[in-house]
């Protein structure tokens, strides 16, 4: 009996401490995992994030790059450490496109969503040497001549080939998907003009537009972008195709729900800062805040919308 009084003083010890610790969360460095290269845009969007939380929690918050296999490297990552908070992820829509990769391991109830942070439409570029003045020039185009128009995009799967399919199915035309490893290599392909067309977010690709090499025929955000006054959405000509990529922080599942509550809470509250707002600014993009429940019911949600894609086309 004494025996298991101990152990029952014990548990409840441990338990105590485990609740203290979350609610004192964080008394150390919290490392913030990115998927992509330094430069890309998660990687942008993970150090400014990670610059806020750093003031906001008092502790230093860090990003660790963990590149290759399209984020099943960190995921893998972030699976192998603690579920305490102190190891947590950059995500983006590209994660919905993994979980049914044949050298994924991992599912959805593995990972535990703690906030969205921003919502970035999606836009169809051309070169301006193409013929296209208009989305409607390009789709009337591809009708007459079914897979001779190029898009260029990242591999074979992702957001943007998602919402591209979308767009071609309500808009009845078939084209041929050029897979590029990243958002990088299309910006130079539509660039050079190695495709004739490209599906990227277009806050990339102002530079270029200024300089008179690229035109934005239309974006798939619900509403003109501040950025592009004069670009269409596909919606108001008639395609009702809203889509976009997004961003936020996810943990391993087990991270104690205070812990999860205090993250979503300081993400929130970063949101708020002149500097976020800025930031959203220079890389015309949308704050999207999502909190732990809502942002897992969007996740999944895509990743329905992912299989089905990938089911059409055979991949």
């Amino acid at each position: 009996m004494k025996h298991f009084c101990k152990l029952i003083a014990a548990a409840f010890l441990a338990a105590l401490a485990g609740g203290i610790s979350a609610q004192q969360y964080p008394t150390r460095p919290v490392t913030i995992l990115c998927w992509s290269a330094p430069g890309s845009p998660v990687d942008f969007f993970a150090r400014i994030m990670a610059k806020l939380l750093t003031a906001e929690l008092g502790q230093n918050v860090i990003v660790e790059n963990r590149t290759g296999g399209s984020g099943i490297i960190m995921v893998n990552t972030l699976l192998k450490a603690p579920a305490d908070g102190y190891t947590i992820a950059a995500n983006t829509l590209t994660l919905a496109t993994l979980f049914s990769e044949p050298n994924a391991t991992f599912k959805p109830d593995d990972l535990q969503m703690i906030a969205r942070s921003q919502i970035d439409p999606f836009g169809l570029i051309v070169h301006t040497s193409t013929p296209f003045k208009s989305i409607d020039d390009l789709v009337a185009f591809a009708r007459r001549k079914p897979d001779y128009i190029n898009i260029g995009g990242p591999f074979a799967m992702s957001a943007h080939r998602v919402a591209w399919e979308a767009f071609s199915e309500v808009s009845k035309i078939k084209t041929t998907w050029v897979p590029y490893p990243g958002g990088g290599p299309v910006l130079i392909a539509i660039a050079g003009g190695h495709v004739d067309a490209a599906h990227t977010n277009p806050g990339n690709v102002k530079p270029m537009m200024a300089a008179g090499k690229v035109r934005v025929l239309a974006v798939s955000s619900d509403k003109r972008l501040d950025d592009f006054p004069d670009v269409p959405t596909y919606k108001e000509r008639g395609w009702n195709v809203v889509r976009y990529q997004w961003r936020g922080i996810m943990a391993r599942v087990g991270t104690p729900k205070p812990v999860e509550n205090r993250l979503a809470a300081a993400m929130q509250k970063v949101q708020q800062t002149a500097e976020w707002k800025n930031y959203l600014k220079k890389v015309s993009q949308l704050d999207g805040f999502q909190g732990p429940d809502e942002f897992r019911a969007q996740l999944l949600g895509d990743k329905q919308e992912v299989e089905a894609v990938k089911k059409k086309l055979g991949l």
